[in-house]
């Protein structure tokens, strides 16, 4: 797997999550104005870097799944070194399986292959199996998140600071 299509997958999953996530009705007046800083957005140029829109992209906010990307990303950088393989069984541990839903539910002790756990991440935004792949690919999730928050150092990120692999806010 290369950077371009590791970066392809990335934007696909970012577009999918924003076109298939439902809408709850609709928004009041105000939300629909430029200047509610509840939403925000940015539009770059993949292959430039240039910005073609923002509005409150600076703005401090909770990730949620978008972390699940960076989650995604670091386990796709461990399939090309070869530090681990799709047909790898991942065995959920008792902090995995106590993740609040959105979560696929299996039980402490049982298994999963890495590439049903990372399915479930993407499609499901599953939080259980973002901690499954979170300890087996970093050891634990607070080692794993480190190389989240270094990743995204390296990526020019540098107001963002990961704590959890699946974006829950951390307490």
């Amino acid at each position: 797997m290369n950077a371009v299509f590791r970066r392809r997958f990335l934007a696909a999953l970012v577009l999918g999550g924003v076109v298939l996530t439902p809408a709850l009705g609709a928004p009041p007046p105000v939300a629909q104005s430029s200047d509610n800083s509840r939403y925000a957005s940015i539009v770059v140029d993949a292959a430039s870097g240039e910005v073609l829109f923002s509005r409150f992209a600076d703005a401090r906010r909770y990730p949620a799944s978008i972390t699940k990307v960076m989650t995604l990303y670091l386990v796709f950088e461990a399939l090309e070194s070869g530090k681990v393989k799709l047909t790898d069984n991942l065995t959920v541990s008792p902090r995995a399986a106590s993740q609040p839903p959105s979560k696929l539910g299996l039980a402490a002790g049982q298994s999963i292959s890495l590439d049903d756990a990372m399915k479930a991440t993407a499609v499901r935004s599953a939080n259980d199996m973002a901690v499954v792949l979170a300890e087996h690919i970093g050891g634990s999730e607070a080692q794993f998140t480190a190389r989240m928050t270094a990743k995204a150092r390296e990526l020019g990120m540098d107001h963002t600071r990961f704590t959890t692999a699946n974006g829950l806010p951390d307490t």
